[in-house]
C-alpha cells in the first residue's frame, strides 16, 4: 500500500495558517483522523536552541499555532514538549515564540527534560533509554519537524526530531557513546519504529540551507507536508531540498532495516507533484565523510587518516561572544572545545559530532576542511574509491 504525503504550497506564515492546514491535512483526513474527544495530544517541534522564527533555526511559532488550534477543535487536550540542545526552558519558550502561543491558546507544557527508564525490545540500540517522562503519558504524539541541512547527518526533518525525545544532556551523551552518523542513525530510526507520532507535519515555508541546523542560511521552500508515516514525509521534503536520499544515514538505515517507505514509486503525493516542491539551487550541506571506508588499507590506518581528514571545528573570535554553550554541550570530558583556551577544537579527543558547530547561537563556529581534504587526498581518493565502488558492483 503506497505511503500518503499530503503537500500544499505556502509562501509565508503571515496568510491564515490554520486554514491552510485543514487543507493540508484534508486528503489524510482531516485533524479528526488522528484525534479523538478527550486524547491527550503533545505537540513536538523542533526547539533546538533559543533561535528566533526568522533564524529557521526551529519549528515556526505559527505552525504550532495553527495545529495546536486543530488539535483543540477535534477536542483534544493539547500539550507542547521538547527537550532543547541549549539554552533554558525559559529563554527558548520566550526566543521561539513557542510561550506566547502556549500563553494565548492555554495550552500545557510537556517538559520532557524530565527522564523516565523506558524499554524497547525490538529496538537495535534503544532497548533500555532514559526518555522524557510526559511521553508515556499521552495518547497521540505530533510531530511538527523543520525542514534543514545538517552538518552531521546531511539533512534534519521528521525522524530526527525525535531526538528530542531524550532528555537534557543525554542526546549529547549519544554523540560520545556512538560515534558514528550510521549508528546515531540506528538510534534515532529505533525512536520511529518504538515510539512513532500518529501524524507528522513539515515546516518547510522558510526551511534552512548551508550548515545546518543552526549555522546555515534560511532559505524559502514554500510548503507544508504531512503524512502519517516519518520516513516518506522526510524522502518527499529531502527530494524538495534537492538531496540524494541515498547519502541521507537515516533513510539508509531506514532502507536496511525495512521500515517505512523509502521508494519514490510506493510514495503517493497529494496537493502538488515533485518538481512543483524542488529547489534546483538548493546549498546542500558539504559531505564530511570521506571515500576513505572504501580502501584496502588496515583498519589501524584508516582510523589515523580519518582523523586527520575530517574537519575540525574552529571559532570566529570576532564573532565568538564566550556564552560557553559549545563548551557546556560537548560530549567530551574533559570537552574537545572551549573558548577561553583555543580557537580550534582539540583534534586529538574532538568526535566530529559537531555539536558545538549545532548549539553556537551567533555562527561562530565553522567546519572548514582540514589541509589533507583540500590540498592531498580529495581528488586522487575520490577517483580512487568510485573506481573501487565501480569494480565492486560489477
Amino acid at each position: 500500500m503506497a505511503a500518503l504525503v499530503s503537500v500544499r504550497k505556502v509562501l509565508s506564515y503571515e496568510s491564515g495558517l490554520t486554514a491552510e492546514l485543514r487543507e493540508l491535512l484534508a486528503p489524510l483526513g482531516g485533524m479528526e483522523a488522528f484525534v479523538s474527544p478527550g486524547e491527550k495530544v503533545l505537540l513536538k517541534p523542533n526547539l533546538l536552541g533559543p533561535f528566533p522564527p526568522d533564524a529557521a533555526v526551529t519549528t515556526h511559532p505559527a505552525v504550532v499555532e495553527a495545529a495546536a488550534r486543530l488539535v483543540l477543535e477535534a477536542g483534544g487536550r493539547c500539550f507542547v514538549g521538547d527537550s532543547s540542545g541549549c539554552g533554558s526552558r525559559e529563554a527558548v519558550l520566550r526566543t521561539t515564540g513557542i510561550g506566547e502561543v502556549i500563553s494565548r491558546l492555554n495550552l500545557e507544557w510537556a517538559d520532557l527534560d524530565t527522564p523516565a527508564g523506558c524499554e524497547f525490545p525490538q529496538a537495535r540500540v534503544a532497548r533500555r533509554i532514559q526518555l522524557g517522562a510526559p511521553l508515556a503519558g499521552m495518547d497521540k504524539i505530533i510531530n511538527l519537524p523543520k525542514a534543514k541541512t545538517h552538518v552531521q547527518m546531511v539533512a534534519t526533518g521528521a525522524v530526527k526530531n525525535l531526538y528530542g525525545y531524550l532528555p537534557g544532556t543525554s542526546k549529547s551523551e549519544y554523540h560520545y557513546r556512538l560515534r558514528t552518523r550510521e549508528w546515531l542513525a540506528e538510534l534515532q530510526l529505533d525512536l520511529a519504529v518504538c515510539l512513532p507520532p500518529a501524524l507528522n507535519i513539515m515546516d518547510a515555508v522558510v526551511g534552512m540551507e548551508g550548515e545546518g541546523p543552526s549555522g546555515g542560511t534560511p532559505r524559502r521552500l514554500g510548503f507544508l507536508a504531512a503524512s502519517a508515516e516519518t520516513v516518506a514525509l522526510d524522502m518527499v521534503t529531502f527530494r524538495a531540498m534537492n538531496l540524494d536520499t541515498g547519502t541521507v544515514p537515516l533513510l539508509t538505515a531506514a532502507r536496511k532495516r525495512g521500515f517505512g517507505t523509502t521508494d519514490f514509486r510506493e510514495i503517493t503525493l497529494a496537493g502538488a507533484t515533485h518538481e512543483e516542491l524542488l529547489c534546483a539551487d538548493f546549498k546542500s550541506i558539504r559531505q564530511l565523510d570521506s571515500p576513505l571506508r572504501l580502501l584496502p588499507l588496515p583498519r589501524k590506518c584508516l582510523d589515523f587518516v580519518q582523523r586527520h581528514w575530517k574537519a575540525v571545528p574552529h571559532i570566529d573570535r570576532a564573532k565568538c561572544v564566550k556564552c560557553m554553550r559549545c563548551r557546556d554541550g560537548c560530549p567530551v570530558r574533559p570537552p574537545a572545545i572551549d573558548p577561553a583556551k583555543a580557537a580550534v577544537a582539540n583534534p586529538a579527543v574532538c568526535i566530529k559530532c559537531y555539536c558545538c558547530h549545532e548549539f553556537c547561537p551567533v555562527k561562530a563556529i565553522s567546519v572548514n576542511p582540514t589541509f589533507l581534504e583540500r590540498f592531498i587526498l580529495t581528488p586522487r581518493l575520490r577517483t580512487l574509491a568510485a573506481r573501487l565502488a565501480g569494480a565492486v558492483k560489477r
